[in-house]
This record gives C-alpha cells, structure tokens and sequence, in this order.
C-alpha cells in the first residue's frame, strides 16, 4: 500500500513545517502551564472483534477537543521510536505527521480518533495515547486483537502403520485460537483405551494400532469465523495371520487328484510357499496342485505365508492320507438256520483301512444281547436265534474316501409250531346247530394240523365243520400241529358242550286260592337235565324268604299262606345256551262270603199267579256256592239266581239264600218273606227276570238298595190292608 497524504483541513495553504514549528512551540509552553494530572483516559474500540483485512477506529473518550493543541499515537509504550501519529490543532493550521511507526494504514481524525485500516496479525498489541493541553496531563492506552482466518489445515503422520505398534497422526494449521476435532469416516472419532487425543486434539495417537484401525480420517480446524479441515487415509499393515488350507478333506482316493488353496489375512497380501513333509519346497504359489496320488503321497504338506512391509511370516500344515476305496463287499454263512440255535456271518471286502456295520433290513445292528461282534465287525454272531432275526442282512464296508454296501443275504428261520389257537373259543353249543371251529399256529413253514375227538382223528386241516350237533356231540376237541422243518408239534384242546333247546316251562297250578295259614304246593314242569337250573320270581321280584324250594328247584312250597304271599308266580329254567320263562300262576288268599243279601228283602206281598224272581249275591274268594231253601226246604237250586211261578197258596213262606265258600268253610244266607193275596198288589209289580235284575246288579247296587227299601216300607203297609180286609171277609 502506497504512502498515504496526511489530512489538511479546507483552506490549508502553508507549507506543513512553519505549522509544526508552531505547534511545537505552543506544546512546550503547554506542558510549563500543564496542570495537575487527572486520571487515564479511556479508548473506545471499534469494532471490537477484529480479523484479518478489517479496519479499526480508536477513539478517546471524555476530551475537550478545544483545550487541545495536539495528540499522539504510539504502537505499544510511549516512546518515539514507537511514535504513529502526531496531530496538531494551532488555529487556523490543523494538521497531522507520521511517525517512524506509521505503516501508510493509519489515519489521524480531527476528534483525535486513530483509524488502522487492512489489519494484519501483526497489527495485535497495546496502542498508547497522548493529548497536549495546559488542563489536561493524562495518557490512554488500550490493547487490540487481530485474528487470523485458519488456513493450511495438514496431517502429518509418524511413518508406516504396523499393527501393534504406535502410530501418531498431528493436524497443523495456520490462524489463530484455533480448535481441532476428528472424524473418522462419517462419525465422530471414539477415543478409547487404545485411541486417544492431545495437544488441543491436535495430535491423534493409536497404542497400539488395530488393522481394524485402517479408514479415512479428517481434522477440523476451526475458529469463531472460519474453519478448515483435510482428510488422511491410514493404512494399517499387519498379518500374515495363521494360513487357512482348505478344503478341509485329510482323505484321497489312489489316482485321484489333489488340489490344496492356502490363504492367510495379510496387508499387503502375503507371498506362499509349499512344502511336504517339511523337507522341500514345491511351489510358490497359494494354490497347490498334484494329479494322480499315490499312496507314498500321503503326509504333511505345510503353506507359508510371508509379509514383506511386515517383515512377518507365519505356516500351517495339513495332512494328507491317500487311500483305496471299498469295493466287493460280500456276506457268508448259513442262510437257514432254526429258532433257538447259534448263527455265525462273516464280511468281506477290498480296500484299505475298511471299517463294517451291519444292518437287518434297514436297522443298523450294534454289540450286545443275542447279537455279538468281533473286534473289527467282520463277523456277527446270533446266539440264540429268534424267528424275528429273518430277513436281509447287508453289510456296509466304509472308508475315508468311499463306501460300498453288499448285495442282501437272506436268512430263512425255521420256528414253531406255537401252541394252537382254535377258534372261536365259544364252548356251549344248541342241539341242531353246527360246529365250525379253526385252528392256527404260527409255524414256519406253516404246520400241519390234525383234528382229534374221542381218541379218533377226523380231520387233516385246520378247519373243522361238524352240522346238525347232537347231545353226543359233547366233548374235548384236540388239534395238532406239526412243523416237518423242526421236528415239533403242539395240541390245543377245546371242551364243547351240546345242551339242548328249552322250551317253556308249564308252572302248575296256573291259579291257586287258599285259606289264610293254609299251605299250597306250585310245580314247575321243564327238562329234567342236571345241566338246567330254576329260578323263581313273585312280580318280578324273588319269592318270599319263607318258600321252600326243592327237587332241584322243580317244586315250591309256602306254608301258613298270608297277604304277604298273595301275586304272580313264575319259575325260569335256565342252560348255558338259553333261558326260558313259565306261564304265571296266581296265588289269592281265600275270603267270605261276606255281606250275602237279595234283591229283595224283609216282606213283599205279590198276587197269587204272580212270578217271583231273586237274586243272590255274596263277597267271596273263591266265588261263593248257592244253595236255595224255601221255608227251610232244599230246593235243590245251585245258581245264584231262584224263580217260581206262584200259583198256589201255599207258595207263601220264607225264601232264603245260602252261600258257601269251599275253601274257607264259610256259610252266609239271605231271606225274603212273601206274602200272596187275590187282588191287584199297590205295591211295585214283582221283581224284574233274571236279565233285567243282573242289569240293575251290575249297572246301579245303589239304585238297587232305595228301590228295595221303597218296596218294604210299600209292601208292609198293604199286607196290613190285605189282612184287614180278609178278615172282614171272614
């Protein structure tokens, strides 16, 4: 910047040094007359941040610019060498000289103001005041500062990232109170045990340093105006770790080929080599190839891997069989054998290192129980041996590389015969129905059967059908069955029992009526066969504690007869085959008779001519015997029921009703009085016929019991008017 022209007020038109001549003057009679010293003069900032390229104005504050004759600047004490500015109020001239300090930035203003335009850093520090006046003797100073703008932000590193040792990234950058923060790719650096941050965040140290370390690092520098960053990529060398081999197969087939890849976690990727049975190199490459092994191919064959910024190397070794594979696998033995004897298999095969299993259809047999293995499972022993060991049995030859199953071996058991089963096991059988019985046993091979009854054989299969069963059909039935393979047979005998068919029995009497405390006798009439049972029954329920059953339950006796033993009585005779119920028989307590009586009673007259009919009822169990007198004279009439034609005189008399009970021995009787006159009889006309009066019984005995006490009271009044008048006759 070039030199700038000092201020000079409008009209200035001398030359610049007869002013400062005179101000010169003037300011030391000023400082003669100066006087006393007031306090420091207070400088006000602005604007009060300050960057680079900014301008500043310091202004003093509190002066009275007219007592004034001049002011001074100075960059840092007061001192001339130090000396900016010097401006000068001498009326009219007013002016202003630069100082040794003056850099062509600074300007002086007419209010003593110093201006400091396109700041610098190193424009920071104290700047010093001082106004000339004979009042006032006091100084001002102030301090300013100027930021920088951060700029040229770099990483620098401590040289090559080896995992495990230190490594130290330290972030520079030009401006000032700068701060430093770190990403790592995207996200904020984590700082740890192993990752820590010094020096205002400036320098980033890795103790010790992680392969997992490597990525993009930024710093950030930055200030209250202005922010910088850069990235650095870090490079963690590290490895060879321990070499993988693969695949992870140990076992080959002779002429087979074998192809080994070695690989081994490396920064930068590690250099192989091979070697086999630690004795020479083979190739140095990280894949091994070799066609056509042989069995002297067998051993170990060891990878290197090695680093060269690392200067590390690490191996690893992988072994490596070469073997035959199974072929030929063969089963030898008996394939027939009998139950409950030893059996002994043997396998073979080619190949080398075979190991056998053996299987039984499709189950794998192991050591132990009935079955037992050799040492190397070549030979299965079977001791003793079950019908359910039949069947395929294979052998399995396995190695490493292969394996090979034999063709299946057969084995054929002989057993049995197991004790028959006849069916079905229904032992009781009806006279006229069939017996068909079958019988099994299980055999191998199957059995042949023989049917026995009665020491006789009459059958040769396993069925037998017998029709039309007689009761000598009766008996034990035996089948035999023989196996021809083992030599052994077994029988099986079912009893059959023939009863005959029952057919109802006939309980006798069908009725019985007896006398209270009397004794009566019932017999129950079916087969007389020990194999038949009776039973007896009262209404459904079991006879009275007091019956007396005997002749095999044939006959039943109830002695002193009670209302307790009246009702139904049935007897069930009973075989293994059927059960069969008798008609029932009714057991009443005789009674009566009781309340006997006519339809007509006391005196009736009736006219001579006249038919009398009676009727004779009685309460009676069993039904009452009837027995007619007429004025104590049998008149040989059994019928519940008299009537007679009264065409004589002589007619009139007492007729009476006699009922008898034959069980009991019980008589009752009934009378009626009848009296006969000429004449026409007001009293009811005689008695209905027989048919009318069994209606009138049966239909009304109420109605039957007023008409007859109208009768009497009717008839009693005009036998007394009859015989008044047959005696006046007289």
């Amino acid at each position: 910047m070039g030199r700038q022209e000092a201020w000079r007020p409008p009209g200035w038109r001398h030359s610049w040094h007869t002013a400062l001549l005179a101000a010169s003057i003037l300011s030391s009679c000023f400082l003669l007359t100066r006087a006393q010293e007031t306090p420091g003069i207070s400088i006000r900032v602005y604007p009060e941040v300050l960057k680079e390229g900014d301008s500043v104005t310091l202004t003093p504050e509190g002066l009275d610019l007219k007592v004034l004759s001049s002011c001074k600047w100075y960059r840092g004490a007061i001192m001339e060498e130090k000396y900016i500015i010097f401006t000068f109020f001498l009326t009219p001239v007013i002016g202003q000289k630069n100082g040794t300090a003056h850099t062509g930035r600074e300007t002086g203003n007419p209010d003593c103001s110093l201006r400091i335009a396109d700041l610098k850093l190193s424009d920071s520090g104290t700047y010093s005041f001082t106004p000339e006046s004979l009042v006032v003797s006091n100084t001002g100073a102030t301090n300013i500062t100027v930021s920088g703008y951060v700029t040229n932000i770099t990483i620098s590193d401590s040289g090559k990232a080896i995992e495990n040792s230190t490594t130290v990234l330290n972030c520079t950058s030009a401006g000032t109170n700068v701060s430093y923060s770190w990403l790592r790719g995207n996200e904020s650096l984590v700082v740890g045990e192993r990752i820590s941050l010094s020096n205002n965040n400036q320098v980033l140290t890795f103790s010790p340093t992680s392969r997992n370390d490597s990525d993009s690092y930024s710093c950030y520098g930055y200030n209250s105006f202005s922010n910088d960053s850069t990235s650095y990529l870090l490079n963690v060398l590290y490895g060879p770790d321990d070499p993988v081999i693969s695949p992870s197969e140990h076992y080959y087939a002779e002429g087979s080929n074998l192809t080994l890849s070695c690989t081994a976690d490396s920064n930068p990727a590690a250099q192989y080599t091979w070697s086999f049975n630690e004795t020479s190199d083979m190739q140095s490459t990280s894949q091994l190839s070799i066609h056509n092994l042989q069995f002297n191919q067998s051993g170990n064959y060891t990878c290197k891997a090695f680093n060269n910024e690392t200067n590390a190397n690490s191996s690893a070794s992988w072994k490596i069989w070469v073997l035959a594979e199974v072929s030929d696998v063969t089963i030898t033995g008996l394939s027939e054998t009998i139950e409950n004897k030893s059996l002994i298999l043997t396998c073979t095969s080619a190949g080398s290192e075979v190991s056998y299993y053996w299987f039984r259809g499709n189950q794998s047999l192991e050591d132990g129980g009935q079955i037992s293995l050799s040492h190397d499972n070549q030979t299965l022993t079977i001791n003793p041996v079950n019908r359910s060991d039949a069947g395929p049995y294979t052998c399995l030859g396995v190695n490493r590389i292969s394996k090979n199953t034999s063709t299946p071996f057969e084995l054929t058991v002989f057993y049995g015969p197991d004790d028959p089963v006849i069916s079905p096991q229904n032992k009781n059988y009806s006279t006229g129905s069939s017996l068909n019985l079958s019988c099994s046993a299980d055999s191998h091979p199957p059995p042949q059967y023989t049917w026995i009854f009665k020491e006789e054989t009459i059958g040769n299969i396993s069925e037998l059908l017998i029709s039309n069963l007689s009761l000598n059909d009766t008996g034990n039935y035996t089948c035999s069955a023989f196996n021809a393979e083992t030599n052994l047979s077994k029988n099986t005998i079912l009893h059959v029992e023939v009863y005959e068919i029952l057919s109802d029995p006939i309980l006798w009497p069908a009725e019985a009526i007896v006398a209270e405390n009397a004794t009566v006798s019932l017999q129950c009439n079916t087969s007389d066969r020990p194999d038949v049972t009776v039973t007896w029954s009262k209404d459904g329920n079991p006879v009275p504690d007091k019956a007396v059953l005997f002749n095999r339950n044939r006959n039943l006796n109830l002695t002193g007869v009670s209302k307790d033993e009246e009702g139904m009585y049935t007897c069930i005779a009973t075989n293994p085959i059927n059960t069969t119920k008798s008609n029932p028989s009714k057991i009443s307590l005789a009674y009566g008779p009781n309340n006997a009586k006519l339809n007509q009673t006391g005196t009736i007259t009736l006219k001579l001519g006249s038919h009398l009919a009676l009727l004779c009822t009685a309460e009676s169990l069993p039904e009452a015997q009837f027995q007619w007198f007429f004025n104590n004279t049998d008149m040989n009439v059994t019928a519940n029921t008299f009537s007679k034609d009264l065409t004589a005189w002589e007619n009139e008399g007492n007729y009476t009703c006699q009922a008898f009970n034959s069980v009991v021995k019980k008589l009752a009787s009934a009378s009626v009085n009848v009296k006969l006159t000429e004449h026409e009889s007001p009293s009811p006309p005689p008695g209905p016929d027989t048919g009318v009066i069994a209606g009138i019984v049966i239909g009304c005995v109420l109605g039957v019991a007023l008409i007859g006490g109208l009768v009497y009271f009717l008839c009693t009044k005009t036998a007394l008017g009859v015989k008044r008048t047959y005696n006046i006759q007289h």
